[in-house]
């Protein structure tokens, strides 16, 4: 008789209530086919739902059990991916099985896909052949049937061309079924699709590396060689990151291993994507978001069945179901858009961490302007900093000029382009180059004023200046959504001195096609972006040279190579300065940095315009100067004095409610649980803030109170911050909601 064997499972319900493992008694026909990672049937209360086996024992916890109703799937998950999961679970305040969500298919196999109906031989080759000898002369279909099914081995031919080939039916199927000769297996189809990027042409890879890339190079082969190594490439833009890349891919593979390279916006970086398509085209998977919900699942599914040993995509790439993985890359590593807004709120580095420790990876961490967290661990000595401090064949770096827009009012020069700006731009379209224009912001103006009394026009649900539009022009709310009418008059004073204030691509775009009427002007943002390649369409056709001047936001500040473009201006570059939130001088930099590196990257020298009304802030001069170091100084020399990261850790608790005085109690209570259950804490050793209303205090409906613990090591003490927390919302009644994010990029 069988020992008894019971499964730990966590159900595929969202609820507090049930986030933890329940046992169940695995039936004995079950025990060698169900393992952990397997997703199975359970009984649950009036009803049967989808769990899934996260630890197996010999021994039950109570002494009646349930049991297991059926298999789904034995492999739903790899073993690697339900340790992942449980981590991620405690690190990121999450429940668990939003967790394991992040590990499965994309549609939790909700997707509408096709099948392929694989027929798979239950004999060795050499029975098969015996079989068909047998039968030939009385089942002439069937034995050509065992025949193909001989030559082409263990993995089986699609029923569809073996039908076509002998000219069998399904009955002549059916009975080698019936005999046990054959069986059928439904797998899913790969799709054929198109994203818009071309796969570039292999390339040479004997490609001479520069002296700088050749050392970076001896480095990375060390890491193959040793233990498991993190590394960070400083490089400025243009100085062949993406080639060290693909030698490292190409050596991971050569090991035997895998490769999982993430990129912040796949539709932003078609450049890497044409490479890396075109080195490995064969075992290439791009997990697009842009995809249809099918194609992404069934590119999910090559990956998972080892077809695809490359893959390439975005944040939640970092939970592709790859085994045995060998080098994971990070570029751009320090883009705010590796970092999950919605629970659980990951930072994909700090997952790429985990998954390059528990594969023995070489992590590959890469930008021109590198994170203040990822520098400081560098400059401590923690992880080795690889640079690359010039450009590919010699390149200089563009020069950069700042222009004071304050005195361009003084001097009554009141539109968007300051004197300096006009010229350059009209040298460089009389040479035939091209122009990119950056904003950063969206909108033809970002809110209404009336110059009578000042009243702005807000929404009724988000405590925030509703956004102009002008095509169709509209107000809109870009929070909650909320759109209504442009009004003629003030509603407060009926004054018909209401006037748009702000700056937006849509009003740049206007101004450019009046200033260079012969131009052609193209406009990226989300509001013409709209729709799966339009953003490939857009930035080909600049490619192609169909226009002279590209205006756009941070759509159009990373990642795009155009050797025609010897011009990039900065229309206002201090916008993200005034934001209430303490890494607002180091996104200043990083941007101004990415958007001039998108000038001179071909033969010709590039040119930066910066117009700024505060030219005198550091993150400004810095960047003007290409002084990745000296901001990086001047901004460490802050954040220790206000304790910030990287000199500490930040928990944010953000509690919410439809009324304001009880989001407030909300946060006091859980302050005083805090201090109560963290000795460190109620000791002095680390600081609590708060609570104190959000910057954007309410948003669609509900006032926002928060409450800010900065302290070391938090990491360390995530779990019992997750038990206080969860114990704390038990006591909670009423629409009351709190939500806690472990070192959040924005606090808005």
């Amino acid at each position: 008789m069988k020992e008894e064997l019971y499964a730990r499972v966590i159900l595929d319900i969202i609820s507090d209530a049930v986030d933890r493992p329940f046992q169940y008694l695995v039936p004995p026909g079950l025990q060698e086919k169900i393992k952990i990672g397997s997703s199975v049937r359970v009984p649950f209360r009036s009803r049967e739902i989808t769990a899934y086996v996260v630890g197996l024992d010999k021994k039950p916890e109570v002494d009646t059990l349930r049991e297991i109703s059926s298999l789904q799937d034995e492999g739903a998950l790899q073993e690697e991916l339900v340790e992942l999961s449980y981590w991620l679970s405690r690190r990121f305040f999450s429940r668990w099985i939003e967790a394991i969500h992040l590990c499965l298919p994309p549609g939790n196999n909700k997707v509408r896909t096709k099948y392929v109906e694989l027929i798979l031989p239950l004999l060795s080759a050499k029975e098969l052949l015996e079989e068909k000898t047998k039968i030939k002369k009385r089942a002439l279909r069937q034995s050509l049937i065992l025949e193909h099914l001989a030559q082409a081995g263990e993995e089986g031919l699609p029923w569809n061309d073996l039908k076509k080939i002998t000219g069998a039916g399904r009955q002549s199927l059916l009975s080698l079924i019936n005999k046990g000769l054959v069986k059928i297996e439904k797998v899913p189809g790969e799709r054929v699709f198109t994203d818009g990027i071309a796969a570039s042409a292999p390339g040479n890879t004997n490609l001479r590396f520069s002296p700088q890339q050749e050392a970076v190079w001896k480095e990375i082969r060390k890491g193959f060689s040793s233990a498991p190594q993190e590394l960070l490439i400083y490089g400025v833009t243009g100085s062949g990151k993406t080639e060290l890349y693909l030698r490292a891919a190409e050596e991971a593979l050569s090991r035997g291993r895998t490769v999982l390279i993430l990129v912040p916006e796949i539709a932003l970086t078609p450049h890497i994507i044409e490479q890396f398509r075109g080195r490995f085209s064969g075992e290439f998977a791009l997990l697009h978001s842009n995809l249809s919900a099918g194609e992404r699942f069934e590119q999910w599914w090559r990956v998972k069945r080892g077809d695809a040993r490359v893959v390439l995509g975005a944040r939640s790439a970092v939970f592709a179901p790859l085994e045995n993985i060998g080098l994971i890359v990070m570029d751009e590593e320090h883009e705010n858009t590796y970092k999950q807004s919605d629970s659980p709120r990951y930072h994909a580095r700090e997952v790429a961490k985990w998954r390059a420790a528990y594969n023995g990876s070489v992590l590959l961490l890469g930008s021109a302007t590198p994170s203040l967290e990822t520098y400081a661990e560098a400059k401590n000595g923690n992880i080795p900093l690889l640079k690359l401090t010039e450009r590919v064949g010699g390149r200089p770096l563009p020069a950069i000029e700042i222009v004071d827009m304050r005195q361009e009012f003084k001097e009554r020069n009141k539109g968007i382009f300051s004197r300096k700006l006009w010229k350059a731009i009209n040298e460089t379209l009389l040479r035939g180059e091209q122009v990119i224009l950056f904003l950063n912001r969206r909108g033809f103006s970002s809110f209404q004023l009336c110059r009578q009394c000042g009243y702005v026009m807000r929404c009724p649900s988000c405590d925030i200046s509703l956004t102009y539009h002008a095509s169709p022009e509209h107000l809109e709310c870009h929070y909650c959504g909320y759109k209504r009418v442009a009004p003629e008059f003030c509603p407060k004073c009926k004054s018909p001195h209401i006037r748009n204030f702000g700056l937006g691509t849509q009003r740049v775009e206007k101004e450019a096609k009046s200033s260079f009427p012969n131009a052609c002007v193209m406009r990226m943002d989300s509001d013409t972006a709209v729709g799966r390649g339009a953003y490939i369409k857009i930035l080909s056709a600049f490619r192609e040279q169909k226009a002279a001047i590209l205006i756009g936001t941070q759509m159009i500040a990373k990642g795009l190579d155009f050797p025609d473009v010897t011009l990039v201006g900065v229309i206002a570059a201090d916008i993200s300065l005034h934001l209430p939130d303490f890494r607002a001088g180091e996104r200043t930099f990083q941007l101004l940095s990415q958007v001039a590196g998108r000038a001179g990257r071909g033969d010709k020298k590039g040119k930066v315009i910066i117009q700024t009304f505060t030219p005198w802030h550091y993150s400004i001069q810095a960047a003007a100067k290409h002084n990745y170091h000296g901001f990086i100084e001047e901004e460490l020399k802050r954040r220790r004095a206000l304790s910030f990261p990287p000199f500490s850790e930040i928990i944010l608790f953000s509690c919410s409610s439809p009324q304001e005085k009880k989001a407030a109690e909300t946060a006091g209570k859980l302050r005083v649980s805090l201090i109560k259950n963290l000795p460190s804490l109620s000791a002095g050793k680390e600081e609590l803030l708060g609570p104190f209303p959000a910057p954007i205090k309410k948003i669609n409906g509900r006032f926002r109170y928060h409450l800010l613990y900065k302290g070391d090591n938090l990491g360390l003490k995530c779990e019992i911050i997750r038990s206080i927390v969860w114990n704390y919302k038990k006591e909670i009644r009423g629409d009351i909601r709190v939500v806690v994010d472990f070192n959040p990029l924005m606090m808005l």
